[in-house]
């Protein structure tokens, strides 16, 4: 639409607008619409350019209060909660454009088995004897999952194999 109106805009001096944007297919209403509302368009960009500039500093403060660790969801809390009439939208721009983000946490590695310690390993029990003739009697989960006798937590398995 901007090159439609562009075209309308440079030839409007040699030729009618009704003919122009007749050509480009467009209503002459949408083309002085356009042209009428320009001013407020260039009023709504300055009074939206000087609100951020005004939040700006009111961004950093909050984000360096946050030790660098805030994004635009608790920088925008912490606005709302100073009385500040933001949205969460617009805290995300501006921080966007001003390239404030967060610092990402450190990746937390895996833990996996520790073998460098002087423990010893637990008693194998079962010494791979699957003759079990009572149900109950053999349980296979890790020992984490098993609290007591009646009730297994989490995702362990028992073995239920007798007869």
């Amino acid at each position: 639409m901007n090159a439609k109106r562009a075209f309308v805009a440079a030839r409007k001096t040699v030729y009618p607008i009704a003919q122009l944007c007749r050509l480009v297919g467009v209503a002459r209403s949408w083309f002085y619409g356009f042209v009428q509302s320009q001013p407020a368009r260039d009023q709504r960009q300055k009074l939206r350019t000087d609100r951020d500039a005004e939040l700006l500093p009111k961004i950093k403060e909050a984000f360096s209060q946050s030790k660098n660790r805030y994004g635009s969801k608790r920088v925008h809390q912490d606005l709302k909660a100073d009385g500040e009439a933001v949205s969460e939208r617009r805290v995300a721009r501006i921080m966007k454009e001003n390239s404030i983000s967060p610092r990402l946490r450190k990746r937390r590695k895996p833990r996996t088995t520790d073998s460098n310690h002087s423990l010893k390993p637990s008693p194998n029990l079962l010494e791979q004897r699957f003759d079990c003739t009572t149900p109950n009697r053999v349980w296979l989960a890790p020992s984490r999952d098993i609290r007591d006798a009646n009730a297994l937590s989490g995702s362990g398995h028992y073995l239920r194999r007798y007869g």
